[in-house]
């Protein structure tokens, strides 16, 4: 890692309020822990390479001239 911060840890919960009490009551609770910075993953698109997107089905009829 390299810049502002010195650990990453990925937390996956059911809420975002289940993750907040997470962070909360046990990471900030830790002796060696000064400070945490918790940001939200919304919608993932991509992972590993894998692209996480449905292909829309061609409804359109084919125009023949």
């Amino acid at each position: 890692m390299s810049g502002g911060f010195d650990l990453t840890v990925i937390v996956e919960g059911k809420t975002m309020k289940e993750v907040a009490l997470f962070v909360a009551e046990k990471l900030s609770t830790l002796e060696s822990v000064l400070s945490t910075s918790t940001h939200f993953v919304l919608k993932k698109y991509k992972d590993k390479g894998t692209i996480f997107e449905k292909k829309q089905k061609d409804d359109r009829e084919a125009v023949v001239l």
